[in-house]
């Protein structure tokens, strides 16, 4: 993406604006997709349960979380991502080149939360305060209390949530 990006022509202020508001926005992005969509607990309407295969991973993700099968962002989701570039190109294409830096910046941020979620459940992290400090929430999340610390890969939206609460005053 960012090579199509760039073969469409120099990058501008309105690329730098798209990749800061996008930055500002990840962390709630993240939570909200945490909260709302892997914690998804299956509902029952009209007598048939509702439940989709992203949250059962997840699930099964804490269930068993230092197994790699479940650390990783499903492939299901993956094959989805290029219909998702189409879509939002064919949508926003007057500004196709501001659109494809949005979609390069997203993609990034999705390597940077898959590393550090990795980071978070094998035994070694790099000796870098941020890495480490994320690692550990997300380990208070799996394993002090999964109804706090969602932020994976950035804290920001449990800080404007108010879900990062001080460790020692949760079970």
């Amino acid at each position: 993406c960012g090579a199509v990006r760039l073969h469409w022509g120099p990058l501008g202020w309105g690329d730098a604006l798209v990749a800061l508001a996008l930055v500002a926005y990840f962390p709630v992005n993240e939570w909200l997709i945490h909260v709302f969509m892997l914690h998804y607990r299956p509902r029952k309407v009209l007598g048939f349960t509702i439940d989709f295969y992203l949250p059962v991973t997840h699930r099964r993700h804490h269930a068993d979380p230092w197994n790699p099968q479940w650390v990783f962002i499903p492939r299901h989701i993956h094959y989805s991502t290029p219909f998702t570039i189409a879509l939002i190109l064919w949508v926003l294409w007057p500004w196709k080149e501001l659109a494809m830096t949005g979609i390069t910046v997203y993609l990034l941020l999705g390597l940077h939360y898959e590393w550090v979620h990795f980071l978070a459940h094998i035994p070694w992290c790099p000796d870098i305060a941020y890495y480490q400090r994320r690692v550990r929430e997300h380990r208070y999340h799996h394993f002090r209390n999964e109804n706090y610390w969602w932020g994976v890969s950035m804290g920001m939206g449990d800080r404007i949530f108010g879900t990062a609460p001080p460790v020692e005053t949760i079970e």
